[in-house]
Order: C-alpha cells, then sequence, then structure tokens
C-alpha cells in the first residue's frame, strides 16, 4: 500500500500543497483526521464574485447590475443567519469588485464553459502515486489564456507564491503555450499580473518538491496519530482562527 492510501488520501491539490508550507499541523488536522474548516466572510466574498463575473461573462450583453445582484444575492442568501460586522464589510465591496473585473475581463471574450462551473485539471508528478488536481476559473482557449480571479480589499503588487504555485499545476496541466495569469481584484481597482516561463518552471520545482515532502511525510507511520506527534500547531496563526478548529486541534495534539 503506497503512502497516500495507506492515509486515505487520492489526490494533492494546489491547496493542500500550500496548506503544507504553511500549517503543517492544520494539514494533518483536515487532510488525516478530516477536520472541517469552516469558509470565512473573505473567502464567501469571492465565491460570490465569482458568480456575478461568471454571468457577466457567460453573458456579454449582460447589464453590469444584473451581474452585481447576482453576487450581492449569493453572498446574502449563504450569509443570512450570521452577525458578524466583517460580513458587512466584505458585502460593501462586492459590487466594485464585480464591474471592475468584468471592464477587464470582457476584452478576452467569452470563456470556454466547463461541466459545472470550473474546469478540472488533473497533473501527474514523476514518482508520486496521486495526481493533482485542480479547477481553473476561466480559459480562454482562443487566446490561449488561463485567468484565475482573486479578490482582495486591498492590491497585491504581483502573484504571491502560494499563487505562483497554483498556477504552475494549471499551466501544466494545458502545455507551454498557455498564459496563466492572475486578475486581483478590490473594489477600487484591478491588477492583473501573467507568468513568465520561468516563474512557471521555479513554482512548478516548487510544487514538486512539496509533493515529494509530504509522501515522505506520509511514509513515516500508517498510524496518523504518530504523524500528529511530528508537527506542532502554531494556534496564533489565522489558520486556526476558527474555534471549533482549534479545540480540534487540541484534542489531536494534545495542548
Amino acid at each position: 500500500m503506497n503512502p497516500f492510501e495507506a492515509h486515505g488520501l487520492n489526490h494533492l491539490s494546489a491547496s493542500q500543497i500550500n496548506l503544507f508550507i504553511a500549517e503543517p499541523a492544520l494539514w494533518v488536522a483536515q487532510y488525516l483526521y478530516g477536520v472541517k474548516s469552516s469558509f470565512g466572510f473573505a473567502a464567501k466574498r469571492g465565491i460570490s464574485v465569482e458568480r456575478g463575473i461568471e454571468h457577466g461573462l457567460f453573458n456579454p450583453d449582460a447589464p453590469i447590475q444584473d451581474c452585481v445582484d447576482i453576487a450581492v444575492n449569493d453572498f446574502k442568501f449563504k450569509n443570512a443567519f450570521l452577525d458578524d460586522p466583517k460580513k458587512d464589510k466584505e458585502l460593501d465591496g462586492i459590487p466594485g469588485m464585480v464591474e471592475i473585473a468584468l471592464e477587464e475581463l470582457r476584452k478576452y471574450g467569452i470563456p470556454e464553459k466547463a461541466e459545472g462551473h470550473q474546469h478540472k485539471i488533473v497533473v501527474d508528478v514523476e514518482g508520486l502515486e496521486v495526481p493533482i488536481l485542480g479547477y481553473l476559473d476561466f480559459y480562454f482557449p482562443s487566446h490561449g489564456i488561463i485567468v484565475d480571479l482573486k479578490t482582495t480589499l486591498r492590491l497585491m503588487p504581483g502573484i504571491r507564491a502560494a499563487h505562483a504555485r497554483q498556477g504552475a499545476i494549471y499551466s501544466r496541466a494545458h502545455g507551454d503555450n498557455v498564459d496563466m495569469r492572475f486578475a486581483y481584484v478590490t473594489p477600487k481597482k484591478q491588477g492583473v499580473y501573467s507568468m513568465d516561463t520561468d516563474a512557471v518552471r521555479t513554482s512548478w520545482n516548487e510544487v514538486q518538491n512539496v509533493a515529494v515532502r509530504i509522501r515522505n511525510f506520509l511514509s513515516v507511520s500508517k498510524n496518523k496519530d504518530d504523524l500528529a506527534s511530528i508537527v506542532v500547531p502554531n494556534y496564533d496563526s489565522f489558520y486556526w482562527n476558527d474555534p471549533a478548529v482549534r479545540q480540534a486541534g487540541r484534542d489531536i495534539f494534545g495542548f
């Protein structure tokens, strides 16, 4: 039995790889013990904004306000029973994000439709028993462009390392002829950054190295408790902000 199968894992993903880098203890809690983290308002806002942008891209004649309404109503519906000042802050940013993103992304034309909301990709890594799975936000095959949407309240000056690893996986799935871009969108402005060949190569090398290290980690023992005894949770990290997840961590790690 390979180490992934021994621990019930049938694939890796960019989010898994990035979490293993940033907070290995939470990776253990989530992927070996099944601890579920709730989505914060920022993540929910991102999903709702994407719904509005999708509508505007697949329906290029749709009024911007209709796209904004779809995003706003989606966010309100998903958070109707949650009372938190953070919710209103995220909600206020949605209209501007949808408008600004569509102003930029409609220049690319209509993206290729996929089953569901996103394109599924599968990438094999040499020496690894499981593939890396991912889902593309928007793919424009006529231009050879993949765009991944990132909503934020503060504009990034460039592509974050974690996002670059995600982009390298997407690029690897489609070959060297694809232009991998990240569209960072705030309520007031946007920045679209493209990964050049060197950036893709460097980030893909990181992905492969971390994936092998995950395999090596899992190979230490078939017993998840043994693996939990190796890592240390950092409860000061925002990754542990959810009280239920933090308590689950204390139950798993004993402190």
